[in-house]
């Protein structure tokens, strides 16, 4: 597991390794497993956990052969999907969402129902 062995590489296990294992988990509401290496996202988690919890690893990072360019781009999907849920409105959303839906048709009415299969049933009886 990268993650795991790059939290213990850092010697940072006990502070970075859960808040970094709950960004990894919020990636998979992203296509971010379908478009990146799992070591990509692994470098991007631990380095929003480095952020987050204000652990300078500039130099851990800087000794890594990885094109940081594509961590950055993983770094802002994962902070672009945060930014979303923060601004997200459930009672918003949801009202927008259900007016779009098509509306069931009301029933017909039972009185014309009958009148109708009556005659109906009339017809097959006198022939």
């Amino acid at each position: 597991i990268p993650l795991l062995q790059y939290v213990q590489d850092m010697g940072q296990e006990d502070m970075l390794l859960p808040l970094a294992w709950r960004i990894v988990n919020d990636t998979y509401r992203t296509d971010l497993c379908l478009l990146y290496p799992p070591f990509m996202i692994a470098l991007a988690c631990l380095h929003v956990a480095c952020v987050v919890q204000q652990k300078d690893a500039r130099q851990w990072f800087a000794e890594l052969s990885v094109d940081m360019d594509k961590i950055l781009e993983i770094i802002r999907v994962i902070l672009k999907l945060y930014d979303q849920w923060k601004n997200f409105d459930d009672r918003k959303e949801i009202a927008a969402v259900l007016n779009k839906m098509p509306k069931p048709k009301p029933p017909p009415n039972s009185e014309s129902d009958q009148s109708s299969n009556g005659n109906q049933s009339n017809s097959y009886s006198q022939s």
